[in-house]
């Protein structure tokens, strides 16, 4: 029984981290095997739904009543929303069936049951490692003339994200060389986003478990900087104009808003109008015509008013702090590691209801809050 429990679990977690693998996946056959992009988006969603009904189906019949109350509450939240805020009909309706379902709430309440939160280390380290391969594959054949690339891929260098940041705490010579690899990769095609939090995960990480290393680690860095102009340089004469190089170089990395300023200020405006109930859920896409907010503590303001968002900042962030204090160093770590990877990026990109990895940082911090 305790051999299919495992089984089981390992599966689950698996399957609930393979969105990032599915993404470099994507980009491999898209650019790769030149696939056009609607099909590879309807492979992705396959092999997406049949694995993660799977590990629904394994977790509910360990924790049916679960999934009851939870579905049942969203469900009832929703309809509400629909009747509350017309306005948001469509989205609503698109973007939960899509999304908020059937991939962000599984993806919490899935990991929150499996059995120990090194069965989810463990399956994230194997997704790692595959993913750097894929990597690989997409960087050998840009080199070998296969394809070129016009344009930086946030989704890609956020899918890299959580594999880069596990292969660097590993600390092995080889998974700290795959780290670096993907952190070039981001530095060349990606956003910068992915890599500030990967620089922000550094910095954390130095200063609680490598003390002992700071002078030599903080010598790399300068080192690695002080090459970024020749390693930009290098890009361009391979065909490759770094956004995130040049944002960097040219001190603008954190200033540059990319039109994020101008959403702000529409979007602060309009919860100021409506303090009290918010816009209701998906409200910032009536506004923005299918756009996002792009800032997770703007957006829950909006979708549930001044009240709501502060009940439900306050009870993540007492949850997180309770964790935090009452677990051991290595679970620190993890929760760290995951927060960067699902919450952080929400900060200026993308959306919390539609956003897998938040569904996983949830998912992994009530694990370890229960293990703890």
């Amino acid at each position: 029984m305790k051999i299919k429990r495992l089984h089981a679990d390992n599966y689950i977690a698996f399957v609930v981290l393979l969105q990032s693998l599915l993404v470099v996946f994507q980009h491999v056959l898209i650019f790769v095997f030149h696939i056009p992009e609607e099909i590879t988006t309807e492979y992705r969603v396959i092999l997406t739904a049949l694995p993660l009904s799977v590990a629904i189906a394994l977790t509910m019949y360990r924790k049916w009543y679960v999934f009851f109350v939870v579905y049942s509450i969203t469900i009832l939240i929703l309809l509400i929303n629909l009747t509350v805020f017309p306005q948001n009909s469509q989205y609503i309706r698109s973007q939960s069936i899509r999304f908020l379902l059937p991939v962000v709430i599984p993806s919490a309440l899935c990991l929150m049951y499996v059995s120990n939160i090194e069965i989810v280390e463990k399956a994230l380290y194997k997704i790692s490692w595959v993913t750097t391969i894929l990597v690989l594959i997409f960087v050998v054949n840009f080199f070998i003339g296969t394809f070129r690339i016009h344009s930086y891929s946030m989704g890609l260098s956020y899918a890299l994200l959580l594999p880069m940041i596990t292969l660097y705490s590993k600390k092995t010579v080889y998974s700290l060389l795959a780290a670096f690899f993907l952190f070039l990769t981001i530095l060349a095609i990606g956003s910068r986003g992915a890599a500030v939090i990967f620089f922000v995960y550094l910095i954390y990480d130095l200063f609680q478990s490598n003390k002992k290393l700071v002078v030599l680690i903080l010598l790399i860095l300068g080192v690695l900087i002080l090459l970024l102009p020749i390693f930009a340089q290098w890009l361009q004469n391979v065909g490759i104009s770094s956004r995130t190089l040049k944002l960097l170089l040219s001190e603008r990395i954190i200033t540059h808003m990319s039109g994020r300023d101008l959403i702000y200020e529409k979007m602060i405006n309009v919860f100021f109008e409506n303090p009290i109930k918010g816009i209701g859920l998906f409200g910032d896409r009536y506004y923005l015509n299918g756009a996002y907010t792009h800032n997770l503590i703007l957006e829950l303001f909006l979708n549930w008013g001044f009240i709501g968002a502060t009940l439900i900042l306050g009870f993540f962030s007492l949850k997180f702090i309770i964790t935090f204090k009452k677990s051991n160093k290595a679970n620190r770590n993890i929760l760290i590691k995951y927060f960067l990877a699902g919450v952080m990026p929400l900060m200026f990109s993308g959306s919390y209801l539609t956003n897998y990895d938040l569904g996983v940082f949830i998912g992994v911090l009530f694990l370890v809050n229960k293990k703890s």
